[in-house]
């Protein structure tokens, strides 16, 4: 299964097996760790993130609008973070026996994918998600755990001044003046005289005169305050404390503990199981497309043939029919238009946008002025892989079936293709002005051919996805 990229960085997209991408993401998040369960637990819960965002599973994919499945911004698609494609580094052989090893395995709560949390180190406890997030979520509750105890923190300490403090935290210390606190186990029972000498002070665990204090300390004087003036803050712990302690995961792993009881004692009540996905037989289940039929309404401007076809019944005729086809074999379909009624572009990819396809296609015809000129095109946006590589399938299949002069697969700027944030297609479907072109598309046999056409490009390359995955 190939899952579809965007890459923040140079704001397009690209395609990785869904192995792979799995395989990255472990390297990438494990630590450098070499112990084979906890690689396995990784991959799971990699794999797991992937499943959430994918249509079976009722996911949206990026919800950027982007149209991608996943993006590369960090923290934004993925609690597991993504390595830059573009750093050549090397994937150990035991991330890929980890990855082999739990082979379709995902994480589910109640049928459903997790958001698989983790941390560093919890430092004896994890938390309840209400406490971090929130929201109370059942397989997030705190477990206690006595594996990463004797794991060290690195960076636990900081010294914040109290004008930093004050920055940070935006707010305000009251400066106390000629008033003593008593700072619990360091200074307290202050004996003060009438003029604020000070008589006597508990200090820790001795008490001192007001002029022992002076001579030791080499004061001025006894009449003296006292006021904090850096902080040191001590942490235990590394992370938010959700989920999975990556300390304490690594712990059990050396004391012979398998993936799935790691992934059991952190994650609260689930289940490992396996990962639906797309199959040559059914190649389009879970596929969320919009299909577009050009213009439409009583007063658009779309093009008629000599003998009074009209371009907007041919394509609404031709896209009802393609639905059809797509929703027998599990697809999801959404139409910009069902009926003869008019849609603008800017609705149009606002319906896109908000439904978030994997694909857009929309279906047209040509027109030119010299009559003779006939034959079909398709249009993707620059950048597009996945737009382009179903272009020319679509393309080679329709002109293969309708016996039509094939025109080429291009690049475009128009409106839809710029501003769907899906890979979209336009397909412009012969020449309307032309009187032989115009007849073919009149007929009913003629408009289920070019369906069936289309119909058999998209299945063609969801099952190009789907045997990457039986590999």
């Amino acid at each position: 299964m190939l899952f579809k990229i965007y890459d923040n960085q140079t704001n397009l997209p690209y395609e990785m097996e869904l192995d792979e991408l799995v395989a990255r993401m472990t390297a990438f998040n494990s630590g450098g760790s070499t112990e084979p369960e906890l690689l396995k637990a990784f991959a799971v819960m990699a794999r797991t993130e992937l499943a959430r965002k994918t249509f079976i599973y009722g996911g949206k994919g990026c919800e950027s609008g982007n149209g991608c499945d996943i993006c590369t911004e960090p923290g934004h698609c993925l609690e597991c973070g993504l390595p830059e494609v573009a750093v050549e580094t090397a994937v150990e052989a035991a991330v890929y026996d980890a990855v082999k090893a739990t082979h379709k395995k995902i994480i589910l709560f109640d049928g459903r994918p997790i958001k698989p949390y983790f941390h560093y180190r919890c430092g004896g406890a994890t938390e309840n998600a209400e406490n971090i997030t929130g929201n109370r979520i059942t397989y997030l509750r705190r477990v206690l755990c006595t594996f990463c105890k004797d794991k060290e923190d690195i960076d636990n300490e900081k010294l914040f001044t109290v004008p930093e403090l004050e920055a940070f935290l935006k707010t305000r210390f009251k400066k106390p003046d000629g008033v003593y606190y008593n700072i619990q186990g360091m200074f307290e029972d202050i004996d003060v005289d009438e003029q604020g000498k000070v008589n006597m002070v508990k200090i820790g665990s001795r008490t001192y005169k007001g002029v022992e204090i002076m001579e030791l300390l080499k004061l001025s004087s006894t009449r003296f305050n006292y006021i904090p003036v850096k902080f040191l803050i001590k942490c235990i712990g590394t992370g938010h404390g959700l989920g999975l302690c990556q300390c304490g995961a690594a712990e059990m792993a050396r004391r012979g503990s398998s993936f799935d009881n790691i992934l059991k004692y952190y994650y609260t009540g689930v289940k490992i199981e396996e990962m639906q996905l797309p199959d040559a037989e059914k190649p389009l289940k879970g596929v969320r497309l919009v299909l577009d039929a050009a213009f439409g309404g009583e007063h658009c401007d779309d093009n008629r043939g000599a003998n009074g076809l009209r371009e907007k019944d041919a394509n609404l005729d031709i896209v009802l029919r393609l639905k059809d086809l797509l929703a027998q074999d599990g697809a999801e379909v959404h139409l910009t238009r069902d009926r003869d009624t008019e849609v603008t572009m800017a609705d149009r990819a606002a319906l896109s946008n908000s439904t978030r396809p994997e694909f857009f296609i929309s279906v047209g015809q040509n027109s030119f002025m010299n009559a003779s000129a006939s034959g079909t095109e398709l249009y993707y946006y620059r950048g597009d892989t996945a737009g382009e590589k179903l272009a020319r399938l679509m393309l080679e299949s329709v002109c293969a079936s309708l016996g039509s002069k094939n025109r080429g697969a291009r690049t475009a700027d128009f409106y839809l293709l710029r501003e769907v944030k899906a890979s979209s297609i336009i397909l412009l479907l012969l020449y309307i002005s032309n009187p032989q072109d115009e007849e073919m598309l009149s007929g009913e046999a003629f408009r289920q051919r070019a369906a069936e056409a289309v119909y058999h490009a998209i299945c063609t390359y969801y099952r190009s996805r789907a045997g990457k995955t039986t590999n």
